[in-house]
């Protein structure tokens, strides 16, 4: 059996993976909460509305972004980091980085908890199927 063709394991699925690239590109800012000029960068939300009523797109490649023409890219900015334009931080240092640590961590924090209570769905979904299968 596939799980992937079961759309609730698909949302899932696909959930864990933004979840994943989140917490890279935040790892990413708050690695760079030094770097002058640094400004911090989130990925776009799901919209799990369209999920849940079917209207999931293929999602984009991801390509990579880079601060400065002599940085290389890592993979958090392969993630489908986005420079937070609308947004203003709530404090700049004098070196022009916009890396608030104390609201970095509160992001990361919460996208871990929400990735554990993500999986804890995954493996009780599962275990409701296997037990409905008598396995």
């Amino acid at each position: 059996m596939d799980l992937r063709k079961i759309p609730l394991f698909e949302m899932m699925a696909r959930r864990m993976n933004w979840l994943g690239a989140r917490q890279q590109v935040l790892a990413t800012n708050i690695a760079n909460a030094d770097t002058p000029g640094y400004k911090p960068r989130d990925v776009k939300p799901l919209d799990f509305a369209a999920m849940a009523n079917g209207h999931m797109v293929p999602a984009p490649p991801l390509a990579p972004t880079m601060t400065h023409p002599a940085h290389l890219a890592s993979l958090a900015t392969q993630a489908g980091a986005k420079q937070e334009k609308d947004k203003h931080p709530i404090e700049t240092s004098i070196s022009g980085n916009a890396v608030t640590l104390e609201e970095e961590l509160m992001k990361a924090n919460q996208t871990s908890s929400d990735y554990e209570i993500t999986t804890n769905l995954y493996h009780k979904h599962l275990a409701m199927i296997r037990e409905a299968l008598g396995h």
